[in-house]
């Protein structure tokens, strides 16, 4: 049976600390660990970016398989801490070329960390009497789903699986090149392709080919954006930020074209390429001059997005894509698969709230106002209200939606909860979310006492009691977990109510849709949990992967019905 800590016997608890002070000497396995510093951290971002490019090849860009693992990816930075912790000194006498030994030795270190990191995941909620496990013969230990049923499966399919931050908020497909920007590309390639597979790409783009590129990637972060320019970060503004990861993701695409012709499969990969290595002045003038940027505020925004290596996990290579392969952080390496999956915004407002959290929670008082704009700016024939308090000062109605055709009110409390980078943060989060709930309960309860408050006030028509359909809704963003429905009080999405409050024409029928929550994908047809184990230096644990599509037996009863 599963327990939690607090449930546990003591020799239970020693089981499971076994498992986990085994697997935290994995390191040792590392081969990599006897190879300079900075070819180690080199190798191993060169094998990560390898296995991406492999799915693409395999399965298609964008494929649901190829996303998996570019997340999954994103988080094994653990290898580059037990590299910059018990590696050797960085050499300059050294070449980085991705051949021989190196290779092997970057594949097992790449194993040890994607095995490691769920164990870096899972052992701190265990440690919080929050995850429930059970032991098996053998020592092995199996974490369980947090708040289990199917339809939290289902919420974290939506979430972390089906729903990747890139794709929901409108990753455009691969773009067709204008004949101009083919030929630009064209010129390019011929002075870039090298002699030999293991031979560096050496090539300078044209002004005119960033030029080209730029009012893409323009456009694409000032739709994904969903905070202001005017925010402050740490010396510079987002407006700032925005134009300098313009100018990487550029630069990334420009070298993701450099490849392009090794992406089918069969092709052979350039391996020793696939990674951008230039020292730190360089990226910095570089990246001045396309986003025309003072160097000074280059600078700045270079180092919150370099990563740490002495952080040994819980940061992610989306967050800070920058690897600095040697101690003093000289020459930075970038794989230009992670900034161009990333979702820009959330990764430097999540990388400044953790290095300024004082400075971060001052300004941070702008995510709901931004919520209430876009209800605004979808114009949907309904009266609305914001921000009403309730008279006894227990808290506020953030949103207050009537239909008086279909004699429907709306009420709701708007949560936008930033993804948990970090395991523990998944508790904060989570007290977010029960706090929402709470106020939709004190605003139930004081409706149903005094049904004429918002009468008074001149927020609605009628008394409340008066409207047959009366739903108080919680509106989360980025994350929550399933909280089953309770006395007209539930929990959505807010970018899925948003998508079809933009067009609907009658509350009701609107908001009984979205609460039969059909928008959810479903286990067994588009997703399926498979309980998967990870070994690391003989430690076992499982728990429990989201796969695409049915299971295989489930598949193969569909398709053949008389089997």
């Amino acid at each position: 049976m599963p327990f939690l800590l607090g449930e546990a016997t003591q020799e239970q608890i020693e089981a499971v600390q076994a498992v986990e002070d085994r697997a935290d000497v994995c390191y040792r396995l590392m081969r990599l660990l006897s190879r300079p510093r900075n070819v180690a951290m080199w190798a191993l971002l060169t094998a990560m970016a390898h296995e991406i490019e492999v799915f693409q090849q395999r399965y298609g860009a964008n494929s649901p398989k190829h996303r998996i693992a570019l997340i999954n990816n994103d988080r094994y930075v653990c290898g580059f801490y037990f590299i910059a912790k018990y590696g050797k000194p960085e050499s300059r006498l050294t070449t980085l070329t991705y051949t021989g030994s190196l290779v092997a030795d970057a594949v097992v270190a790449h194993y040890i960390s994607r095995r490691y990191t769920n164990f870096l995941y899972l052992f701190p909620m265990w440690h919080k009497n929050h995850e429930q496990v059970d032991l098996s013969e053998g020592g092995r230990v199996r974490f369980y789903i947090p708040h289990d049923s199917p339809r939290q499966r289902q919420v974290i399919a939506y979430q972390q699986i089906f729903r990747p931050a890139e794709d929901a908020r409108g990753k455009p497909s691969p773009a067709v090149h204008s004949p101009y920007r083919q030929r630009l590309f064209s010129d390019l390639f011929q002075t870039a392709r090298p002699g030999g597979l293991q031979r560096k790409f050496r090539y300078k783009p044209s002004p005119k080919l960033i030029e080209e590129l730029r009012p893409d990637y323009v456009e694409r972060l000032d739709a994904n954006f969903r905070h202001p320019d005017t925010f402050q970060l740490s010396g510079y503004s987002l407006r700032e930020f925005k134009e300098f990861y313009t100018a990487v993701l550029i630069l990334c695409a420009i070298h993701e074209y450099i490849c392009y012709p090794w992406k089918d499969e069969g092709q052979p990969i350039p391996l020793s390429s696939l990674v951008m290595v230039r020292s730190r002045a360089q990226w910095i003038a570089k990246l001045s001059e396309v986003a025309d940027l003072p160097t000074e505020v280059c600078g700045r925004i270079l180092a919150d997005l370099t990563l740490d290596p002495a952080n040994r996990s819980f940061t992610s290579l989306c967050i800070h894509p920058f690897v600095p392969l040697g101690h003093h952080g000289d020459n930075l390496a970038v794989a230009p698969q992670f900034p161009l999956a990333s979702a820009a915004d959330e990764n430097i407002l999540r990388s400044f709230s953790y290095t300024f959290p004082a400075l971060f929670s001052a300004q941070n008082t702008q995510k709901e106002d931004a919520m209430r704009a876009q209800i605004v700016a979808a114009d949907a024939p309904y009266h609305i209200a914001f921000s009403i308090p309730l008279p006894d000062g227990s808290t506020n109605i953030d949103v207050l939606i009537e239909d008086g055709a279909s004699s429907t009110v709306l009420m709701a409390e708007l949560k936008w909860i930033r993804k948990p980078a970090k395991p523990l943060e998944r508790l904060s989060r989570e007290e977010d979310l029960l706090k929402g709930i709470h106020q939709l309960e004190l605003i139930r309860e004081y409706g149903r006492a005094r049904p004429t408050f918002l009468l008074d006030r001149g927020k609605l028509d009628k008394p409340l009691d008066s409207y047959e359909h009366v739903h108080h809704i919680l509106l989360v963003r980025d994350y929550w977990h399933w909280i089953e429905p309770n006395d007209g009080i539930a929990v959505v999405d807010f970018d899925e109510f948003m998508r079809g409050y933009k067009a609907c024409s009658s509350l009701k029928e609107f908001t009984e849709g979205l609460l039969r929550y059909e928008w959810l994908p479903v286990e067994d047809r588009d997703f399926h949990v498979e309980y998967s184990a990870d070994s690391v230096n003989g430690a076992v644990i499982e728990s429990p992967e989201f796969m695409p599509g049915p299971r295989p037996w489930e598949r193969i009863r569909r398709e053949n019905p008389s089997a």
